[in-house]
């Protein structure tokens, strides 16, 4: 990767009732609150990357998280952007 390049890696995201998890093909992340699942997140991309600043893009998994019939009022539900520096 090439200094000042930005990765983006999109993860689906949701509240099991006690824990936020986001995955993706390649990665799961957990933590009991959003501060603990950033730090989560963070470790297994370094893990995967190395080095570098990636954006990440959540977006909640709404079919498991809202009742099916407000669906039809929210195509998306909560959508969060995070910006990691991993060294």
């Amino acid at each position: 990767m090439a200094s000042g390049d930005v990765v983006t890696v999109n993860l689906s995201l949701l509240h099991d009732g006690t824990e936020w998890i986001a995955w993706n093909d390649r990665i799961t992340a957990k933590g009991k609150d959003l501060e603990e699942l950033d730090n989560d997140i963070k470790a297994k991309l370094k893990g995967i990357l190395g080095k570098g600043k990636v954006k990440v893009t959540m977006e909640l998994d709404y079919r498991r998280n809202v009742p099916h019939w407000i669906w039809q009022y929210h195509p998306y539900y909560f959508y969060r952007v995070i910006v990691l520096e991993l060294d």
